[in-house]
């Protein structure tokens, strides 16, 4: 698998504030840039974003596993259980305010840009699962290294963005300071 490089912070008012003291940067690890796991349940026809569990240390693991299994008045085990299936935890998209990312995530959203412009509109539920095991296989799964980026103009026009832009300009600007 290769090195996932999505980061959210949450907005305030999140039902995760009270464990955000284990994330002291406030940013959370997630396996995919973009919604993509669909829900079953309660959540049904949702597509819900993944919290990365290869990239948490055990004492989030288990507060996020505590924490779940609290607000669904479930036991620690089922949870645990579930989480180990599908390889992290399932977030819905009304708690995620901002998102941070690199090489991987811009690749991989430029794929989706590109499928849905290409996708029968709106996508069959074999469309969109054609698409789902495609990134799983590759990214999840796989080992896909995405180019590398040196500039803006390394990604895709349709992801520019004013605070991108910021950012590359930051990220500039520590290069040169490294280099001196």
């Amino acid at each position: 698998m290769t090195k996932h490089d999505t980061w959210v912070k949450l907005k305030p008012g999140n039902p995760y504030e009270k464990i955000m003291v284990l994330f002291p940067s406030g940013m959370i690890p997630m396996r995919d840039p973009f919604p993509l796991e669909r829900a079953a349940g309660e959540f049904q026809n949702e597509a819900l974003w993944m919290i990365d569990l290869e990239r948490l240390n055990s004492l989030q693991v288990s507060a996020l596993t505590q924490f779940l299994a609290n607000h669904y008045k479930v036991e620690f085990r089922q949870v645990a259980q579930e989480v180990a299936e599908k390889g992290g935890f399932a977030m819905r998209q009304q708690w995620i305010e901002s998102m941070m990312c690199g090489a991987e995530s811009m690749q991989r959203t430029k794929e989706l840009a590109d499928w849905l412009e290409t996708a029968p509109q709106p996508p069959s539920e074999t469309a969109w699962m054609e698409f789902y095991n495609d990134q799983h296989a590759r990214w999840i799964e796989g080992d896909e290294v995405p180019p590398p980026i040196s500039s803006i103009e390394d990604i895709d026009s349709r992801l520019h963005t004013p605070e991108l832009a910021e950012a590359m300009k930051r990220n500039e600007v520590n290069r040169m300071l490294l280099s001196v």
